[in-house]
């Protein structure tokens, strides 16, 4: 009987259905029902036992996967790779799988919230309302305005299509898709005019060796003065301290996050004009319910061959 180890604390009190549906296929299943994720220390006595592994973010390094004597496949609850050794799982012949597109409308639909709600001082309005100032501030309209989004995948394709909807000009960058890929209202760019002609700019990328802190001091100072940035992808995109000091001087009004907090400083986060939620964007139950059917389908369809 195949072992398959179950990491995401969500699916113990969601995922019945799709834990029911591996045992009934002749699976013996390991759930994390500890309510906290798996330290290194217990995921190094359950690993040398499994066959696949459905997996958050959990840090699968080499040492981990050194132990994995049986394992076949890693089935990521997500999109984002950056906490598995590829190169060593390829050199061990382990498959690796994501969910594509199952939380794609979700991270969009926060991305484009984080848009408007930057652009209308949101997040200002409802602190300053609560504490008892009753004082209306100047927003902007995003009509007209042009957006900028780094990373044409699912994710960004969706924000461009919200965005279209809003009258936005849209701009893209990704080295992996082409003029020929988008819809005919968004136009292709280099990275570099993208920060040159963006109001607003999105990022959707990877967190790969070339795309940590693509966004630096350098880039930085190519964009227009007052730009506003939304990172619903991964903190390690930007640099923190060129962040912190593009706030301080002004040449960003504002940037809204989704990142995991301890990717920031506590100086960074008591900033007026900045905004972060811990990597939530994702955290619909429609999401849910995609990325766990597509994960446990992968670990299905690849254990099976």
């Amino acid at each position: 009987m195949k072992t398959i180890l179950i990491t995401p604390r969500p699916f113990h009190e969601k995922g019945s259905e799709q834990i029911e549906k591996l045992e009934q296929l002749g699976y013996n299943v390991i759930v994390n029902d500890t309510g906290k994720r798996y330290t290194k220390e217990q995921l190094m006595e359950l690993m040398p036992d499994i066959d696949a592994i459905l997996t958050g973010n959990d840090p699968l390094d080499k040492e981990l996967l050194t132990l994995s004597k049986k394992l076949k496949v890693i089935s990521k609850y997500g999109v984002g790779l950056d906490n598995i050794d590829l190169k060593y799982a390829n050199e061990k012949g382990i498959k690796v799988c994501k969910a594509l597109g199952a939380n794609s409308i979700s991270v969009a639909e926060s991305a484009m919230m984080m848009i408007l709600t930057s652009l209308r001082q949101y997040y200002s309005l409802c602190h300053n309302s609560k504490t008892g100032i009753e004082k209306r501030l100047m927003g902007r309209e995003a009509k007209g305005k042009t957006l900028g989004i780094l990373g044409l995948g699912a994710i960004g394709k969706n924000v461009a299509r919200f965005a279209h909807a809003f009258e936005m000009n849209i701009v893209g960058y990704d080295p992996y898709i082409s003029q020929q890929q988008v819809e005919d209202y968004v136009t292709m760019k280099s990275f570099e005019e993208v920060l040159e002609q963006s109001d607003i700019i999105t990022l959707h990328l990877p967190l790969l060796e070339s795309t940590k802190n693509i966004i630096n001091d350098e880039s930085i100072s190519k964009m227009k003065d007052g730009v506003i940035i939304i990172n619903t992808a991964r903190g390690g995109l930007i640099d923190s301290k060129a962040l912190f000091n593009a706030l301080q001087t002004a040449k960003l009004s504002f940037v809204s996050e989704d990142v995991e907090l301890k990717e920031r400083s506590e100086e960074l986060k008591q900033m007026e004009r900045y905004n972060i939620t811990p990597h939530a964007a994702s955290f619909t139950l429609e999401a849910d319910q995609n990325t766990m059917q597509i994960a446990v389908q992968n670990i299905i369809d690849n254990l099976e061959e």
